[in-house]
């Protein structure tokens, strides 16, 4: 990861072709213009303090009616298969990280349709940053990706379960007035488990220095915030190479809501993706009832390429000098 700029106003940069550039939008409030394979887009962010640390909150753009909510936490009749594409010719990343992650041929629920799209996002992305050569941000071969058990069933209904409850959150949320308060608990400290979705280097309680990346799934082992503004976790299953399973460490609270941000997104994505009927196959829901959310709507920034470009490119030219140097 490549950084400039301060918290509110950076470019952040996860190799060729993705990163986000983050400006202040009005008082209180932020816009990242994410950029992931030549597609942009934007969303807004408001800015909170709990105990001393500030943090960023997700501001959805959009929320749907009550009805929709409920179909997508609701069993549908019978379990319905499903044929992620690429899984009779295996799609590259599928392939990577097989042994560690296997999407189900059948879903019962849409909820649970959503825990494997999600996991399979972070995946997708990682593979697709360590095939374009990022290599010091992901595994260098696909040996390294592969553990054992990997995500298991027990592990994914423990996600679908936060799904669910995120579900039920969105939808009080779309049903409420927005909160003006600005000390506010983070959505993190609701959240128990995880998806990693980017890289994150951490010292664990044995003093044992790791990283983790996307894909690794975690869990928030409490509420208390130390002196630090960090909060304990627990790794509960990663690939080859990254902190061990059963690891501890501590984390910051503006990281853990980084994570619960992205969990909340990629969600919306796939809710997206239920509503206008794109994950062709499964039964239709509901009219989805969506209306948009003024405080969450914001136009992607159309230079946000180019600066994600010239930084990692001023970042290639700094690098070879110092191995020039090293020579």
């Amino acid at each position: 990861m490549v950084q400039t700029g301060r918290p509110g106003a950076r470019v952040v940069s996860y190799g060729a072709a993705r990163g986000f550039v983050e400006r202040p939008l009005r008082s209180g409030y932020i816009s990242r213009t994410y950029v992931v394979g030549g597609r942009s887009f934007a969303h807004v962010y408001r800015e909170y303090s709990y105990r001393g640390a500030d943090y960023y909150g997700y501001v959805p753009a959009e929320y749907y009616g009550p009805g929709f909510y409920a179909w997508a936490a609701t069993p549908w009749g019978a379990p319905v298969p499903y044929a992620w594409a690429g899984l009779a010719t295996p799609a590259p990343w599928l392939g990577f990280y097989l042994g560690y992650y296997t999407p189900y041929p059948v879903y019962a629920s849409p909820d649970m349709w959503l825990t494997d799209y999600m996991i399979g996002q972070n995946l997708r992305l990682a593979y697709e940053n360590q095939s374009a050569g990022n290599t010091d941000q992901f595994p260098p071969a696909a040996e390294g990706a592969v553990a054992s058990p990997g995500i298991t069933p027990a592990i994914k209904a423990m996600i679908a379960d936060e799904v669910r409850q995120q579900l039920a959150a969105e939808r009080a949320a779309a049903a409420a007035k927005p909160a003006q308060a600005s000390e506010q608990q983070p959505s993190a400290l609701k959240q128990k488990f995880f998806i990693v979705p980017t890289n994150l280097d951490l010292n664990t309680t044995a003093n044992q220095a790791c990283t983790l990346t996307p894909g690794d799934i975690i869990q928030r082992q409490g509420t208390d915030v130390a002196a630090d503004g960090s909060v304990a976790v627990a790794v509960v299953r990663s690939k080859r190479g990254d902190c061990p399973a059963d690891s501890a460490a501590n984390i910051q609270i503006a990281d853990l809501q980084e994570m619960s941000n992205q969990f909340r997104e990629q969600l919306d994505s796939g809710l997206t993706l239920l509503a206008s009927n794109q994950a062709r196959g499964l039964p239709g829901g509901p009219t989805a009832g969506s209306h948009p959310v003024a405080d969450g709507t914001v136009d992607p920034l159309p230079e946000a390429a180019a600066q994600l470009a010239t930084q990692e490119s001023d970042a290639a030219k700094v690098e070879f000098q110092v191995r020039q140097s090293d020579l």
